[in-house]
């Protein structure tokens, strides 16, 4: 009785070795740069570089990406990619990926952006999954920031 328990239980333990360290941390993804590669009448179509920073101790080989990016509080642009990259130990990477963008969702942006906001930059929000080479499930991604922005010039007279 106790072998038949054993022998999954040991297996079960072997896989467990094989993923993750119990310590570890999901990668943060956010946006570097993000440039056009087609416009079209329906849809563009955006070469967006996605900065991979990894936290944790040891390396992490990234297979894949899929992620939904928000401009200013709505819809902007989905991606979806199969990449191989590897992302050294407390170090980053920028990945470049293919991102589409629906008409509609380029016009409502120009309607509702306001001027300003490209002067301090456009606040955006990333989110969706990337797969690492060592889980068979995809880890979230989530995160919030602001992209470009002029940047602030020192008022003259004023100590840097």
């Amino acid at each position: 009785m106790l072998k038949r328990f054993l022998l999954p239980g040991l297996v079960l333990a072997l896989a467990a070795c094989g993923g993750l360290p119990f310590n570890a941390k999901p990668p943060k993804v956010s946006v570097a740069d993000v440039e056009i590669k087609s416009l079209g009448l329906l849809e563009q179509k955006f070469d967006v570089g996605l900065r991979v920073a990894n936290p944790n101790d040891f390396d992490l080989k990234i297979e894949g990406l899929d992620f939904e990016l928000e401009v200013n509080g709505r819809p902007f642009a989905t991606g979806l990619a199969r990449v191989s990259t590897l992302v050294p130990a407390a170090s980053s990477a920028v990945l470049r990926v293919d991102a589409i963008m629906p008409s509609k969702n380029l016009i409502r942006q120009l309607k509702t952006l306001p001027p300003e906001t490209l002067k301090d930059g456009v606040p955006y929000r990333i989110k969706g999954r990337v797969k690492i080479d060592r889980l068979s499930d995809w880890l979230p991604i989530d995160h919030a920031g602001v992209y470009g922005g002029e940047e602030k010039k020192p008022a003259p007279g004023r100590a840097i």
